[in-house]
């Protein structure tokens, strides 16, 4: 009769260290995120206004998606983003799955650093028209992407090879770029 109590309070104790862990974790990704919204030029009059500490990250701010608590999906697309991915928290969302930054005015190189987000499937910085230089090789890193688009940008330079090790890449999009060559 002892048993049952006990397994009773280890499942208790079992459902709210599962809870705090989920809560520090998003909110870990949640201040992640809020730190480089900092960087950004117009952080109050884009739709990242309803970024906030005093907002839940998974429910209630603009194109952040949470599944069991972490950030799995940030789109936002279309929404005035004005700045760069320099600062951007790579590390400290690695359980992103899809990246949509399409359609807004990030500049700059594409970080090396995005080669941290090993479970992405889906990722689109198209249409950004600023971003420069070359394609980063440590997107072949990216196992599990299908979706890469980097179109309508002033990418140069040659695709790197490490992209050709990209199994389950479906669809690949690099037109409307400066020269890019095999």
């Amino acid at each position: 009769m002892m048993m049952v109590p006990r397994i009773f309070s280890f499942l208790q104790f079992s459902t709210l260290l599962y809870l705090f862990i989920v809560t520090s974790a998003s909110t870990e990704e949640a201040t992640a995120l809020l730190k480089w919204k900092t960087t950004l030029l117009n952080q109050n009059h884009s739709l990242l206004a309803s970024w906030t500490l005093s907002t839940d990250a998974c429910r209630d701010w603009y194109g952040v998606k949470c599944l069991n608590g972490r950030v799995n999906k940030l789109n936002i697309t279309n929404g005035s983003v004005i700045g760069t991915l320099y600062d951007f928290p790579f590390s400290s969302i690695p359980f992103l799955e899809f990246v949509d930054l399409s359609m807004n005015q990030l500049s700059g190189t594409i970080p090396p650093e995005i080669g941290k987000l090993t479970n992405l499937v889906y990722l689109d910085l198209s249409v950004n028209n600023l971003f420069s230089g070359s394609i980063p090789i440590t997107l072949g890193d990216l196992t599990e992407l299908k979706i890469l688009y980097l179109y309508h940008n002033q990418l140069s330079g040659p695709i790197p090879s490490e992209l050709g090790s990209l199994k389950n890449l479906s669809d690949l999009e690099l037109s409307n770029n400066r020269p890019i060559t095999w």
